[in-house]
């Protein structure tokens, strides 16, 4: 019985789970225009540099914001403003592309993976990068947020 009672729970559970997901096509577009103006801006305030990396962190990032990056670390929002900060960080070139969204909750979260392609100098050493990213977004209180971001390498060929 007990058996029973578990499959069923989850049965239901997995079947409100493939209803959250279910958007209209005009909801999941008009997500994706709203995420894509604010990752344009983000390259565009990459490229300019000076204060403009971190202000896009601090307007987008969640401040309990969950990131993993390339080399397995784990920081938070505060640690991700240091290593953006003038002086530490200047993203030399950058071209993203390759976007897909996955849209769930009428339109109140989206799953954003994408590849970008650069050239970045930090601490003064300047290398090409090729990576692969997923960002998880959360609108709340009808604003966008970041809640999670994760940043792999490219796989070598």
């Amino acid at each position: 019985m007990r058996k029973i009672l578990t499959a069923m729970v989850l049965a239901g559970s997995l079947a409100g789970a493939g209803a959250a997901q279910t958007v209209s096509k005009e909801t999941a577009e008009a997500v994706r225009k709203e995420i894509m103006k604010i990752e344009d801006e983000k390259v565009a305030g990459l490229l300019r540099g000076g204060s403009e990396p971190v202000d896009w962190i601090v307007k987008y990032d969640a401040e309990d914001i969950a990131q993993t990056s390339v080399d397995g670390s784990t920081p938070n929002k505060a640690q991700i403003e240091a290593g953006l900060q003038p002086g530490v960080f200047k993203m030399h070139s950058m071209k993203q592309d390759g976007h897909r969204f996955r849209v769930y909750d009428d339109g109140n979260v989206a799953v954003v993976t994408y590849h970008a392609l650069g050239v970045i100098e930090r601490n003064g050493k300047v290398a090409n990068r090729e990576n692969l990213f997923t960002d998880d977004w959360v609108k709340q209180k009808g604003t966008w947020l970041r809640v999670a971001h994760e940043e792999r390498d490219m796989p070598k060929k």
